[in-house]
């Protein structure tokens, strides 16, 4: 079977070999023509895509092109760009300003008929500012969607709406007799607050004014149904017997107007386009808590215009008012409260009826200031309640625990009325509460709260704070009064100053300050004392009275006499008891003046106490006197008076002062000529506390008055002012003496040990000249005199006690002018001394030189002066030791 078989593969396989291979070629598309396929598909893709993005060519009318920049200005929509200017050009006519802008494709939705477009740039007026975020971005086209069909042509407005319907705002209506103070833009407030805007207004059909209101989403279900709106712009005064009525809301609504509206709780929300009425104000809304009220009766209570308040915020209004039958102390009333202040009225809520007085202080507060009388609530707990009795206000004070009540008495109301406050440093702390008028004067109540009574003693000053005082005289423009906030509302000052005791049940009330200094109660005063005098001194009506130079009391007038003159005199009662038995009055003068070697010295008063005059007391007197003395040395040496007697008046005034020691202690008072004696008499006043010692027999007065010479000027400090000097002495009590011509003042020489120089020519010397020992200044020339015979010239001199014991007997003394010449073989020698010798001459001497030392040269002893230096006396060098050593 094998072998069979085997031919049979053989043939084929030779069959497969003999045959020729065909060769085939398979045809398909090259993958590189795909390229522009793609290609083809990707731009088809783009151009669709620039479609899209392009958006869409829009035109806008502008009446002018002020911020308008092609390429640059954007189009907004809430805050987003969607657009941008393209095109800026005019119109055919040149009228107008034609823009092209391109809206981006996702904004072409708003492109609708009714769409509005506006130019936003920063602008400023009485409804606003707008357009602020255009000074950072520059100015931008913004829009406001409407509907109808789709546009691409648009006119531009004039100005965009201040407020724009945002989905889920509150569109409504108010429908008005007038616009009054509307403005677009207005706020619109519910419970003060602002919940929306006025969007529009124009006339309706009835040529009524339709005002559209925009309330913002967050508050429109405050809008009910049965809502109602009112009008609260602008300042709605009234003037009537009861004041100025001022009603004002915020400043906003008085520039821009402002509308209000209330939300009954029973009532449904609004819906929009919903249309309400516009009422002038709440009383014509009559929408409110009507609480019926009992008033005691006071005039200038008007309805309809007296407001409710809730501290400083008006809550309601008087709607009503009438008379109560056969009874004419109380009024009935309505008062239509706020609903949102429902929560006031309780149980032991208060009404108080309060008189309101113009107060300067409130000028910055306009709804304060213009408040007239009113209505306040003083709330409390309890139960809800709609009627109360109406208190006023010093009621409530006196109604409240631990009120302290005093009693003012004055002679006059000094403009002081019921219902004023008791201030204490401006702050009320009470309030006068009645008055009572009688023969003696007037008479108020004040409460005084129980947290301020505590500032209540025993010594506390009550003062008219309402008195306005003005005067003008010698002190210039007076002026006392209040405070400016107190000049129109009046009232009781409380004087500031700690105190002591338990207050009284009554005190005084004071017109002003000055009075209650001085404890001066009533206008007219009765004179303390009334004192006499012979000339009309320097004083009148308005001089004050001084006490060690401080003020007690004024002249209250001066009465001439036939005589003299009276002067009535009140001392202020706080001062009053300084004055005693022993009181002495004198005249304050102008200014003391004290003429010194020092100087001068000047002290003068005040210019006002000099202009007006004043008179000064002190108790150092020896019993009643009511004289007044034209000066303090005359009251007080009242009878302490010394006579002096000379034969020339050519060196005395009056006024002199006499002094010992350098001290003043009295005064020349009167200069006289006796005819009987041709001689000159003064009378001198000594201070009391120096007579004793002064006025005794052998005390010396020498007038002491400058002396010039080429020497120099002796008396230096009476240059200005002579005086005259006393030596005291020792014998009995005497008060006429003998006044010496001028003398030597007491100087350092004055008790000297006199010694009498003899010589034959004293021209090189003069009175005051210095005696010399060794160049130094010992003793000084007391005076010069001839002696009997006249031949020769008496020297007297006066050395020093601490240097006597250098005079000697054997001293010898010669004249020092100053200056020595000599002209010899060896030369000329010129020797010369201190100033003072060259101008007044001078002495010098010394001791010869010896074994032994001569005794002390005794008082008065006399010596040759010598004209010139002894040739020795450079070579004398003997000393001498004082006797008690």
């Amino acid at each position: 079977m094998t072998e069979n078989n085997k031919p049979e593969s053989q043939s084929i396989d030779e069959q497969y070999n003999n045959v020729e291979a065909l060769l085939r070629k398979n045809k398909r598309i090259s993958p590189f023509w795909l390229l522009p396929f793609i290609a083809l598909c990707i731009g088809a893709i783009l151009f669709f895509q620039i479609v899209q993005e392009r958006g869409k060519t829009i035109t806008i009318t502008f009446s002018n092109g002020a911020g308008l920049v092609a390429d640059k200005t954007p189009i907004r929509y809430q805050g987003l760009q969607i657009g941008v200017v393209k095109k800026v050009n005019f119109t055919d006519n040149m009228q107008k300003v034609k823009v092209e802008a391109n809206v981006y494709s996702e904004a072409t939705d708003v492109l609708k008929e009714n769409t509005k477009f506006w130019l936003v740039q920063p602008s400023v007026s009485l409804a606003g500012i707008s357009g602020l975020d255009s000074l950072v971005s520059g100015n931008y086209i913004t829009l406001q969607p409407g509907d109808g069909d789709s546009e691409d042509e648009f006119i531009a407005e004039e100005q965009g709406p201040i407020a724009q319907v945002n989905p889920g705002d509150l569109l409504i209506h108010l429908i008005s007799d007038d616009l009054g103070s509307i403005s677009i833009g207005a706020s619109v407030y519910f419970k003060k607050m602002p919940v929306g805007k006025i969007y529009d207004y124009r006339f309706n059909k009835e040529n009524k004014v339709e005002i559209d209101v925009v309330i913002d989403k967050s508050f429109a279900h405050f809008v009910k149904k049965d809502s109602r709106f009112w009008n609260i712009s602008g300042i709605n005064a009234n003037i009537n017997s009861s004041g100025m009525h001022v009603a004002i809301e915020s400043l906003n609504s008085v520039v821009q107007g402002a509308v209000s509206f209330d939300s009954p709780a029973d009532s449904t929300q609004a819906v929009t386009d919903s249309n309400y009425k516009l009422y002038s104000n709440l009383q014509a809304a009559k929408r409110g808590i009507e609480v019926s009220i009992t008033i005691p009766v006071t005039a200038g209570l008007q309805a309809e215009q007296t407001s409710v308040y809730y501290g400083n915020e008006p809550v309601g209004i008087l709607s009503s008012l009438s008379a109560v039958e056969n009874n004419e102390e109380i009024l009935k009333g309505t008062l239509l409260i706020d609903p949102s202040q429902a929560s006031l009225l309780k149980t032991n809520t208060r009404i108080v009826l309060k008189n309101r007085k113009l107060d300067l202080g409130d000028v910055a507060n306009p709804k304060k200031f213009f408040r007239g009388d009113y209505f306040e609530i003083i709330p409390g707990s309890g139960e809800s309640k709609t009627q109360f009795d109406v208190i006023r206000e010093y009621e409530l004070l006196l109604k409240a625990p631990n009120t302290l009540v005093l009693t003012l008495t004055a002679p006059e109301t000094y403009g002081i009325t019921e219902g004023q406050s008791v201030f204490y440093n401006n702050i009320a702390i009470g309030q006068i509460v009645k008055q009572h008028l009688n023969v003696d004067g007037v008479k108020f109540e004040a409460a005084i709260a129980a947290e301020y009574r505590n500032l209540i003693h025993e010594n506390t000053q009550f003062v008219a704070a309402s008195n306005f005082d003005v005067s003008f005289g010698i002190d210039g423009l007076r002026f006392e009064s209040a405070t400016p906030s107190k000049w129109l509302q009046g009232g009781v000052r409380v004087l500031p100053k700690k105190g002591s005791g338990a207050p009284h049940s009554s005190y005084p009330l004071y017109k002003d300050i000055s009075s209650a200094e001085t404890g001066i109660t009533g206008n007219l005063v009765n004179p303390t004392i009334v004192l006499h005098s012979t000339n009309l001194p320097s004083i009148s009506k308005g001089s004050i009275v001084l006490y060690r130079q401080f003020e007690v009391g004024k002249i209250i007038n001066v009465r001439p006499k036939a005589n003299n003159f009276d002067i009535d005199v009140y001392i202020y009662p706080a001062y009053q008891h300084l004055l005693t038995d022993k009181s002495v009055f004198w005249v304050e003068s102008a200014a003391q003046i004290d003429i010194t070697p020092k100087g001068i010295s000047i002290q003068a008063s005040p210019v006002a106490r000099s202009l007006k005059g004043a008179i000064s007391f002190d108790n150092t007197g020896s019993g009643k006197n009511k004289t007044l003395y034209p000066s303090e040395l005359r009251a007080k040496s009242a009878g302490q008076v010394i006579t002096l007697l000379t034969d020339d008046a050519t060196a005395l005034s009056k006024g002199m002062s006499l002094r010992y020691l350098g001290m003043n202690v009295g005064e020349v008072e009167q200069i006289a000529l006796d005819q009987k004696t041709n001689r000159i008499t003064a009378k001198a006043l000594i201070n009391p506390s120096y007579m004793g010692m002064i006025a005794k027999e052998g005390t010396v007065f020498k007038v002491i008055s400058p002396q010039i010479s080429a020497g120099g000027i002796e008396n230096l400090d009476s240059l200005l002012q002579p005086y005259i000097d006393i030596e005291l002495g020792k014998g009995q009590p005497k008060t006429q003496f003998n006044l010496a011509q001028t003398a030597q003042p007491r100087n350092k020489y004055s008790n000297g040990v006199p010694f009498i120089l003899e010589t034959s020519d004293a021209m090189n010397l003069t009175e005051g000249s210095p005696v010399l020992y060794r160049g130094v200044e010992v003793g000084t020339v007391r005076k010069f005199e001839l002696n009997s015979l006249g031949d020769r010239v008496l020297v007297h001199i006066a050395i020093t006690p601490k240097y006597q014991h250098l005079v000697r007997k054997n001293s010898e003394f010669w004249v020092s002018s100053g200056y020595d010449f000599n002209l010899g073989w060896k030369g000329a020698e010129f020797n010369t001394g201190s100033v003072q010798q060259l101008l007044k001459g001078g002495i010098s001497f010394s001791t010869p030189s010896g074994t032994i030392v001569q005794p002390q040269a005794t008082a008065n002893q006399r010596f040759m002066l010598q004209v010139k230096k002894p040739a020795e006396a450079p070579t004398w060098n003997s000393g001498a030791l004082p006797a008690n050593q």
